[in-house]
């Protein structure tokens, strides 16, 4: 017997040509099925209609320029602490240090609630 070769119906399909499994949607569309997943019905209800007014009024989302800050020198590394030496107009110098974050003590701060009557 001679091998037949395939035709070009029956060969397997590519990997591109397979569906995605989530099916590309719309911002808007995702929006309100994220609403309906996290809070329900009334939740994507809700979404529906800000989707709906924001088509209504027309806007477009803003976009924003990137932030760019410049520095005179390179950033100190705070891991070991920040400490600054300020000379005074009487010709003193002052010392501050301030110690890592990681080492600082926790200030815990406790509300005393007014018993009642008072």
């Amino acid at each position: 017997m001679k091998p037949t070769e395939p035709d070009d119906n029956t060969a397997a399909p590519a990997p591109a040509e397979l569906a995605p499994i989530e099916p590309a949607l719309a911002d808007d569309a995702h929006m309100v099925r994220r609403a309906a997943q996290r809070y329900g019905t009334v939740g994507a209800m809700l979404a529906g209609g800000m989707v709906a007014f924001d088509r209504i009024l027309g806007r477009k989302p803003k976009e924003l320029p990137a932030v760019v800050i410049e520095a005179a020198a390179e950033p100190t590394d705070i891991n070991d602490g920040i400490s600054l030496t300020l000379q005074q107009p009487d010709g003193e110098q002052l010392h501050v240090f301030a110690p890592p974050p990681g080492r600082r003590r926790s200030r815990a701060v406790r509300r005393r609630r007014p018993a009642p009557g008072e």
